[in-house]
């Protein structure tokens, strides 16, 4: 443990030098970084299988606001002055900018490892990735906390909104929705989400429509007449009987929330596919 310890500690040598020449750390200040880190990496390294997930947390949590120091630092006029000078800039170039990110992947990556079946390591890794850019290293640990995880329906809405919102990708969201469902069949927040996105979808088409003004030809108005299905909800629609299918009528009232966050009127259809079923159980009663 000793040696591993120690090589751990020498590697950082080098990114040392870089905060400290880059004017963001006095030695005196670094001397103290590495004391805090050799603590936390004998702490993390317990014989037996005695370290815990908190030693992890704690180790990650120091680094966390020894990366906002050096963010602010970043602004004063030392460190301004030091990256005008270009060997300084030459020669510390990557290091000082993202040394510290890198040693939270280096800690998050061997947290994950030793304790790869808790969900909420895993969450905390992926809220890291999106907050300090790694996106590359989001897409590859997210595939594999899919293949670990593929029964938590987190993970499918985790990775179905980075395929949404990270790359712009409807279809992929959709498809990894679509496969989270084929394996958790009786997950409620996947439906909804699921619902959730057809609608957003169909809504989007519906706003698109207003600000291109389509023109009137014949080949057009078929196009517009079959968007104009897909952008009331029909997709949206499907989504919905399929759900009530899997979870039961009674989960009706949750779909109607959903549908709620958006403008009234956007989606008659599925107001009145709603609405049927409301009455529909009225009469069973």
């Amino acid at each position: 443990m000793a040696d591993a310890v120690r090589h751990v500690m020498e590697s950082m040598v080098p990114e040392m030098d870089a905060l400290h020449e880059r004017g963001l750390f006095t030695r005196d200040e670094l001397k103290e970084v590495l004391k805090r880190r050799t603590e936390f990496e004998y702490a993390t390294r317990k014989p037996g299988g005695k370290t815990e997930l908190a030693e992890f947390l704690r180790y990650i949590e120091y680094e966390t606001k020894l990366e906002e120091l050096r963010k602010l630092r970043m602004k004063t006029p030392k460190a301004i002055e030091a990256i005008k000078k270009d060997k300084v800039k030459r020669r510390t170039k990557g290091k000082a900018e993202f040394c510290i990110v890198r040693r939270m992947h280096f800690i998050f990556a061997r947290a994950i490892k030793k304790f790869s079946g808790d969900v909420r390591l895993w969450k905390s890794y992926f809220d890291f990735c999106k907050a300090y850019g790694g996106s590359r290293t989001f897409s590859r640990m997210l595939a594999k906390a899919l293949q670990l995880h593929p029964n938590k329906p987190g993970m499918w809405l985790e990775a179905a909104a980075w395929e949404l919102n990270g790359h712009h990708n409807e279809t992929a969201a959709r498809a990894l929705l679509q496969q989270g469902l084929r394996i958790c069949t009786k997950a409620k927040i996947l439906w909804l989400e699921y619902f959730k996105f057809e609608l957003l979808i169909a809504r989007r088409m519906q706003m698109r429509k207003e600000v291109i003004k389509l023109s009137k030809n014949q080949s057009q108005r078929q196009e517009t007449a079959y968007n104009a299905k897909i952008a009331g909800g029909a997709i949206a629609g499907v989504v919905l009987r399929r759900a009530l299918e899997a979870l039961g009528d009674e989960a009706a009232s949750d779909f109607k929330r959903v549908l709620s966050q958006f403008d009234e009127n956007s989606f008659d259809l599925v107001e009145k596919q709603l609405e049927e079923l409301r009455s529909a159980n009225e009469d069973k009663v």
